[in-house]
């Protein structure tokens, strides 16, 4: 599932959350994001800034939502899970034995996942994590490889706790 089709089905209260955060503690890219969104639509950043902040959410949510904004909603995700949702990554990435840098970022990806690990590593997620976020990270790990996992898409498609359809 690709960012803008994240945006297109993320629940509010994920949505929310991530935007937040995005906007309170990481102010510099929040405010590139809202430029660069703001100049595919041919407005000023300043229109899109002066407005109430459930407005910036909102119009936010739909412009992420729009395919040409692929790019900034990718990297917002990412900015978002590594530095705010470190653990997570780290904790997935260890039930699956993949090593990574200690951070959740990965050099080399596996070309299979095996399916119990898989199974222990989501469920653990979903034992911690709020299932909206974990949705979210899930879809975003699957897109780590072009085709992705078969055995991760399983899951997917199939696990009941996923919100993100």
């Amino acid at each position: 599932m690709k960012s803008y089709t994240i945006f297109e089905k993320i629940d509010e209260e994920t949505l929310n959350v991530f935007l937040e955060w995005m906007r309170n503690q990481e102010r510099n890219v929040y405010r590139a994001a809202v430029s660069e969104l703001a100049a595919l639509k041919k407005l000023r950043p300043v229109y899109v800034r002066q407005k109430p902040v459930a407005e910036q959410f909102s119009w936010l949510k739909k412009m992420l939502a729009w395919k040409p904004a692929e790019a900034i909603g990718d990297h917002l995700l990412q900015v978002w899970l590594v530095r705010k949702h470190t653990d997570m990554l780290v904790a997935f990435l260890d039930t699956l034995g993949i090593a990574h840098n200690g951070q959740g970022v990965v050099d080399t990806l596996p070309d299979s996942l095996d399916r119990d690990k898989l199974k222990k590593g989501v469920d653990d997620l979903f034992a911690k994590y709020p299932a909206g976020t974990v949705s979210l990270y899930l879809h975003m790990f699957q897109n780590q490889t072009p085709e992705g996992w078969s055995e991760l898409q399983e899951v997917l498609d199939s696990d009941s706790r996923i919100t993100l359809r």
